[in-house]
């Protein structure tokens, strides 16, 4: 993560650099499982992702550059004249195409940033979309959907009980998971373990081999088991960096 000039953060009593990795092997430098809510758990874990710290350096010069633009244009008009801040200010956002499809954020903070002003993770699914009727839609109430591979959509008639009609695309929905994936899915929030991911994940981005880590962290001398229980783990941090729970 690039370095920043900010002041220090504090995390679990500890002043913290913005910009600094934590030190993997000493846990004080990382939060405790309860001192984050679930959108700054998120963040910990998506701002370690490669193809995230990808994106962000490729798209916050672009951003910079035109917003400092925007601001030295006398012609640009006054109404959208906004404050510019650097790509290190936790306030910085970079735009990114599809970054709500991809990401879940309408733009991109610094990755060295721990605590990002207004980050909120909006989703693209679960939204209510409500029909406008034939003068709307020119001619018919059809109304025509691309969806991608795993998406399904129901429709809703607000003029019938909801409650039956909520039950019944329930009970569709999962019986039609359980027949495309195998399994009805349900992802539960256990953050016990949430601050050994990210020391794993970090020690990783660092080039440790599993067995080290299983030896510095757990105290596992056996090297095979070692390895074995790291690797473990860094496949869970990974799946969560994927999928946060939601």
């Amino acid at each position: 993560m690039p370095g920043s000039e900010r002041p220090p953060k504090e995390i679990n009593g500890q002043h913290q650099a913005i910009g600094t990795v934590p030190n993997w092997k000493d846990e004080e430098t990382y939060p405790r499982q309860d001192s984050l809510n679930d959108t700054f758990w998120r963040w910990e874990f998506l701002r370690r992702r490669s193809d995230y710290r990808k994106d962000w350096e490729k798209y916050y010069p672009q951003t910079y550059e035109f917003d400092v633009a925007c601001a030295n244009d006398p012609h640009y008009p006054t109404r959208y004249r906004k404050k510019v801040f650097s790509p290190d200010h936790p306030a910085f956002k970079a735009r990114m195409p599809n970054s709500l499809e991809k990401y879940h954020l309408s733009g991109l903070p610094n990755p060295a940033v721990a605590k990002p002003w207004m980050l909120s993770f909006d989703s693209n699914y679960g939204r209510i979309y409500f029909g406008q009727g034939p003068d709307w839609l020119g001619g018919g109430e059809e109304v025509s959907l691309c969806l991608s591979e795993w998406r399904m959509a129901a429709v809703f008639d607000l003029k019938k009980p909801i409650p039956a009609q909520i039950e019944k695309v329930r009970s569709d929905l999962m019986e039609w998971q359980e027949h495309q994936v195998g399994r009805n899915l349900e992802r539960r929030k256990c953050r016990d373990e949430w601050p050994i991911y990210l020391r794993v994940l970090d020690a990783v981005d660092l080039g440790v081999p599993f067995r080290e880590i299983g030896r510095t962290l757990f105290k596992i001398q056996d090297a095979e088991a070692g390895e074995a229980r790291a690797g473990q783990l860094y496949k869970q941090a990974c799946q969560i960096s994927l999928h946060f729970p939601v």
